[in-house]
């Protein structure tokens, strides 16, 4: 009986709830990637955890990594562009190859100090190249 009355109160009411609605639109797209971020983060320090503890256990037990590698993943090999490693983060007694991007060995970190292949002609002589990342 009031139908065409009942609807166009309606659409009167949603008319005046627009400028309500309308910047929410963007916000729910953002609210949803800001979830996803949060997600990615726990998800990342679970995985730190996991390896400080794996680390803690290890040196408990007393063993200790016999090989180390490092793969510098923003240098690709070029003997006018020195990557110089933070040689700080390794002990005096480890041996640590480098490697670049595409995983040709660019270098060796031996007893705190940074030894670069295009310097030291030796360095990467025996060691062996390792696979390149690919991103998908």
């Amino acid at each position: 009986m009031y139908k065409k009355q009942l609807y166009l109160a309606l659409v009167g009411v949603g008319i005046c709830m627009l400028p309500v609605i309308i910047p929410l639109v963007p916000k729910l797209g953002a609210y949803a990637e800001l979830q996803r971020l949060k997600a990615s983060e726990e998800l990342e320090r679970q995985r730190i955890e996991e390896r400080a503890k794996t680390s803690d256990a290890l040196y408990e037990a007393g063993v200790m990594p016999t090989t180390r590698k490092l793969r510098i993943t923003n240098y690709f090999d070029s003997s006018k562009r020195n990557p110089r490693p933070d040689t700080t983060l390794y002990l005096d007694d480890e041996i640590v190859d480098v490697f670049d991007a595409t995983g040709k060995c660019i270098g060796r970190i031996e007893e705190g100090i940074w030894k670069w292949k295009h310097k030291a002609k030796e360095v990467c002589k025996t060691v062996q190249n390792i696979k390149p990342v690919r991103k998908k």
